[in-house]
């Protein structure tokens, strides 16, 4: 056995902190290694860096050149190998030497991430135009990284919750400029689209960004109703007050759900023309003789058809 000391690779090879990317040493993730502007890039984990400790719709960036930052989105994590053999023959890795060897270099994570924005050196977030060069460097997003996106709460930014494993990070939108477009919330069954429509809504309303005319089929956004865990969420009325008026076209149906209602509609027989029950055909499972004999009614009886 030797008596010298164990090699102190720090000491050896000092890094350089003077590096622009010395401080990026800890939140580092891997490095590009292709992909596109349409399809996302695909970022080769660093060796050592569990997939487990990663999750899809986590915020990471991207370090290009000329100061310029990309802020992406995790859309997928995979598994990859340098040997197809190893999935048929997989090496017995209860010796931890060996399970080391081959993790970073025969076996290895990596990730697909797609550009949300581009962070200029005048730190105003820009959309996205090019994609950064083979082996930039990709790291965990900050706090700071965040902020710069999103914003400060203020006047028109509204808070709306906390990044995947940032919860120190508060997540800002900017209504006025989310009012400006049109906004779609999707989802899968449970995952809280009506919650989160119903907190953009009462944002919305409260800074006084837009007029909304809102068409709740389920009663999701009116009255306060019980969410999927069972316990009671405020509507709109509740949240923002008389700012908000509420019309329902079944009284008695409101007042069985114990909701209350500011008027009732009414729509009179006359008033339904065969374009109505037109729109309604996938609904009602109407052919198309039904639809035309509808038009064919209206010809022959005008307004009391």
């Amino acid at each position: 056995m030797s008596d010298r000391e164990p090699y102190d690779l720090e000491r050896m090879f000092p890094r350089d902190m003077n590096s622009p990317f010395a401080e990026l040493d800890d939140l580092r993730l891997g490095v590009i290694v292709g992909g596109s502007l349409s399809k996302g890039l695909i970022v080769r984990l660093d060796s050592g860096l569990s997939v487990e400790n990663l999750a899809v719709g986590r915020y990471v960036v991207v370090h290009g050149d000329n100061q310029r930052r990309f802020f992406c989105m995790i859309t997928d994590i995979a598994l990859e190998n340098t040997n197809a053999d190893i999935q048929s023959r997989p090496p017995d890795t209860r010796d931890p030497f060996l399970a080391a060897v081959y993790a970073g270099t025969a076996v290895y994570g990596k990730i697909h991430v797609q550009p949300m924005l581009s962070l200029e050196a005048d730190g105003k977030p820009k959309p996205v135009k090019t994609i950064p060069a083979h082996f930039t460097i990709v790291s965990s997003a900050t706090a700071e990284d965040v902020n710069q996106v999103f914003g400060e709460e203020d006047d028109t930014h509204f808070y709306v919750g906390e990044p995947l494993e940032l919860e120190e990070t508060h997540v800002n939108l900017d209504l006025r400029r989310l009012v400006e477009r049109s906004v779609g919330v999707f989802g899968k069954s449970g995952t809280g689209k009506s919650f989160l429509t119903r907190l953009l809504l009462a944002g919305v309303i409260a800074q006084r960004q837009a007029v909304s005319l809102i068409f709740d089929m389920h009663s999701d956004y009116g009255w306060a109703g019980t969410h999927e865990g069972g316990g009671q969420a405020k509507g709109l009325k509740q949240l923002v007050g008389d700012r908000v008026s509420i019309f329902t076209l079944d009284a008695e149906s409101t007042q069985r759900r114990g909701a209350k209602y500011d008027a009732e509609v009414k729509l009179g027989f006359s008033e339904i023309e065969p374009e109505d029950i037109a729109m309604l055909r996938e609904t009602m499972s109407l052919s198309d003789a039904m639809i035309d004999a509808a038009y064919l009614l209206r010809k022959l009886w005008k307004e009391q058809w």
